[in-house]
């Protein structure tokens, strides 16, 4: 009989703001070990893990540590040096490699700004993650998480994942047609501000203009589409341990390597891509110059107004176009269905804070 148990993995840099917050949430929510690599990481956050006994960290996989990888590996390592996803994928693999070892039946490979959660009506205990994979039926490889994009009520915030309770919803027809149609017009116009202004315009028709989404560049006034989603629009997976070798890791799921893997849908991600504009400067300050903007062009643009804004100046920015303050128009929103309330994961972080004070008193 399956236990479910289960490892994280996260390729890391600069993110000791929610690391250890997103590792306790998932300790007490079971995760039995977490594979930790750090990817030019200075913010200190290797001491602030080290009181966690269940991770293990180290650097990100080296080239030269790959004799024994698989070729698609081998296939990409000529982009190490310059692309973080592809030491993130190397990584993931290395991970299942060491907790199949482990004798675990799961991995999930996530990031410090995402939690895992199976189900919206249930609060975090330690059981929570475990006790639905181990419902999986045993010819499922790949369990695929859809995320749901967190949305803020203000530019600043003391304690992100208690903070924030609103997110974004899915709407899985809109969403089919949303990725065809813009699919097609992607290899017709080879444009991706085409597709970034066809993105604002099929979701504000779509919503009838319920949820605003057309930016400004504060100081040139240049217009920064952007749809529904801010960061990304897919999810995040777990692989069954006993299985990942025939498959292929990109950043988002296992796909076919030697033959395809079979997945099904289950819980959610959390995805707190946008906690305030502190963290927002900080993300896109530090994200690589190169980002492709024939395929990433709002968050090229997002990652312009970051590199050339003053602090203040991007608390203004994220104030107006990214959080949602107004509660009238939170209100909305919900009735409409854009917003889904979810108080699991602020729960447990208000409890964890409650703990720390009563032990300091």
């Amino acid at each position: 009989m399956s236990s479910g148990k289960f490892a994280l993995t996260y390729t890391v840099k600069n993110e000791a703001r929610l690391l250890p917050s997103a590792i306790e949430y998932h300790v007490a929510a079971g995760c039995s070990r977490i594979y930790l690599f750090w990817d030019g990481t200075t913010d200190g956050s290797q001491e602030l893990v080290s009181q966690y006994p269940c991770v293990v960290a180290r650097d990100s996989i080296r080239v030269e540590e790959t004799g024994d990888a698989p070729e698609w590996i081998k296939n990409i390592l000529v982009c190490w040096d310059t692309d973080m996803d592809v030491r993130k994928r190397i990584n993931t693999w290395y991970a299942a490699k060491s907790a199949a070892a482990e004798g675990l039946e799961w991995l999930g490979g996530i990031d410090p700004d995402e939690l895992v959660l199976m189900s919206r009506d249930e609060e975090i205990d330690a059981d929570h993650i475990a006790k639905h994979l181990a419902k999986v039926p045993e010819t499922i490889d790949q369990v695929l998480l859809p995320n749901l994009e967190s949305v803020p009520v203000s530019a600043a915030s003391e304690n992100p994942f208690a903070d924030c309770v609103y997110f974004l919803n899915r709407f899985p027809k809109t969403e089919a047609i949303w990725r065809y149609s813009r699919a097609l017009l992607l290899r017709v116009t080879r444009s991706s501000a085409l597709v970034a202004w066809y993105d604002y315009l099929f979701y504000q028709v779509r919503f009838l203009g319920a949820l605003p989404r057309l930016m400004r560049e504060p100081r040139s006034g240049s217009r920064i589409p952007a749809g529904y989603f801010l960061g990304y629009s897919n999810h995040k997976s777990f692989i069954r341990l006993k299985t990942f070798e025939n498959f292929d890791f990109v950043t988002h799921r296992w796909r076919a390597f030697l033959r395809a893997p079979r997945s099904m849908d289950l819980g959610n991600i959390l995805h707190f891509d946008m906690l305030d504009a502190n963290y927002f400067a900080a993300k896109f300050r530090q994200r690589q110059r190169g980002i492709i903007l024939k395929v990433f062009y709002l968050r090229y643009r997002l990652a312009h107004v970051a590199r050339n804004l003053s602090d203040d100046e991007i608390a203004e920015f994220f104030e107006r176009y990214i959080a949602i303050s107004d509660p009238a128009r939170i209100a909305r929103l919900k009735r409409r269905g854009i917003l889904v309330e979810i108080h699991a994961a602020s729960n447990f972080m208000l409890r964890k804070r409650e703990e720390r004070s009563y032990a300091n008193r």
